[in-house]
């Protein structure tokens, strides 16, 4: 048991972090798990990961320095007594000589101490004196660039295999053109701790390319059917960059066939989500008996081919490159128990994913300018979009839409929208009005 279970910095300053994901004022510690030191505080500067349970495992990679330190006081935690000398402590994230610590495994890992292992697909690009950068967007975990590689520390662990790593690796060794190539992982006995990959440098996001493509028909006073360069054509190619990663994940991962025991704990699961969002908003139960009705249709004597899926694809989940769309992030739903972020699923979870996303990124551009009013202008414009956009989509992806497959897709679809309010009601209450409009519509 480690001294810090015993004192409060630690935990008041995980509480303020974004990647814990729970608004407190004091996280409770009730282990911390202190792996190896990658470098001794005699050196200098003392670094190592450290496991720390507060509810779920987290990782906290630590600094230690005899002496403080002003320009980190971004990442500074407490001071604490370690061998009878007085060190002071700082997230190592935001410590540029820690992290150079943490990398270098990838350089030569036959110095690192035997509960790590820097494990190597084809060797990390990454060089000896290579600064790294740390990337300002806070986030469920903790990305550093490094000349052309990403690396990406988890914080909340899952002891197993991180889906990101096992999905990427296979998709990497089968020379996937559609993601961003897999070089190597931490990990420490039955945990993983941080990926490497390649870092698309001159990408543009995909949420924010469609977000600037909504202002630019609003700013022409033009419907997206009538202009030459809206984002229909990407619409398309991103489709059909998911059905071929689909495709490479069933040659290199497993699948199988729902049959009625399934498609029924399906419909379980759709409706368990329903009852929590109904749970928070009283304003649920309006649409609660059509989107039962809407998952009643889903028919369970119809087979449904799953396979390991992304599981949380959306525009914020793709990069728009020189080279075509990137698909990144498969780790699937990070606040879901990793059970349920490798199950198999159908692809039409994924495809309505996007379908949403489309959908979302239009409103909310509309709702941080005009609002969402009903037959304004601005409204017209925006469902012109989606529905093109939607269209497109479908057609890259190649969706062949049968009775049955509808039905699934516009289950998957109604469960997403639940999703985003009950996301919506907990981060960001302004934007509620965006589900709710979603679920007007597709019930």
């Amino acid at each position: 048991m480690s001294a810090w279970t015993e004192r409060p910095e630690l935990g008041a300053y995980m509480a303020r972090q974004r990647w814990y994901g729970e608004a407190v004022e004091e996280v409770t510690i009730t282990e911390v798990r202190e792996l190896a030191w990658l470098a001794e505080p005699a050196s200098g500067v003392g670094v190592r990961f450290e496991i720390v349970v507060a509810g779920a495992p987290y990782s906290v990679p630590l600094s230690y320095r005899a002496q403080p330190r002003e320009d980190l006081s971004y990442g500074f935690i407490g001071a604490v007594a370690l061998d009878g000398e007085v060190l002071y402590v700082y997230d190592a994230m935001h410590d540029p000589e820690a992290r150079a610590i943490l990398l270098r495994g990838f350089l030569d890992d036959a110095d690192s101490p035997a509960d790590i292992s820097y494990v190597s697909l084809e060797g990390a690009p990454i060089a000896a004196d290579a600064e790294s950068v740390l990337m300002s967007v806070e986030q469920s975990n903790t990305s550093v660039i490094v000349g052309d590689v990403l690396v990406k520390f988890f914080r909340r662990l899952e002891y197993g295999r991180n889906p990101d790593i096992e999905v990427q690796a296979a998709l990497t060794r089968l020379g996937s053109e559609e993601i961003s190539p897999l070089y190597g992982w931490i990990s420490s006995g039955d945990v993983d701790l941080a990926m490497a990959g390649a870092y698309q440098r001159s990408a543009t996001d995909g949420w924010d390319s469609a977000r600037a493509s909504i202002r630019a028909l609003q700013a022409d006073d033009v419907r997206a059917r009538d202009a030459g360069g809206d984002f229909a054509g990407e619409s398309e190619r991103l489709g059909a960059a998911l059905a071929a990663v689909h495709a490479q994940m069933r040659e290199a991962l497993p699948t199988g066939v729902w049959s009625r025991p399934d498609v029924e704990a399906l419909v379980g699961r759709l409706e368990a989500r329903l009852d929590r969002a109904m749970a928070l908003d009283p304003a649920v139960r309006d649409f609660s008996a059509r989107a039962r009705a809407a998952y009643a249709a889903i028919d369970p004597d119809t087979p449904v081919p799953v396979q390991r899926i992304h599981g949380d694809f959306h525009l914020g989940q793709t990069l728009r490159t020189t080279t075509g769309w990137k698909i990144i992030d498969f780790e699937g739903e990070p606040a879901q128990a990793l059970e349920d972020r490798v199950r198999l699923d159908a692809g039409a979870r994924d495809v309505a994913g996007m379908l949403r996303s489309l959908d979302y990124a239009a409103h909310s551009v509309a709702i941080t300018s005009a609002g969402l009013a009903a037959g304004s202008d601005d409204q017209a414009h925006v469902d012109d979009w989606v529905r093109r956009n939607r269209v497109a989509f479908l057609r890259g992806y190649g969706y062949e839409s049968s009775e049955a497959a509808a039905a699934l897709l516009h289950a998957y679809e109604i469960d997403k929208a639940v999703y985003e309010f009950i996301y919506e009601s907990h981060y960001r209450p302004d934007w509620v009005e965006i589900p709710l409009h979603a679920l007007h519509r597709l019930l």
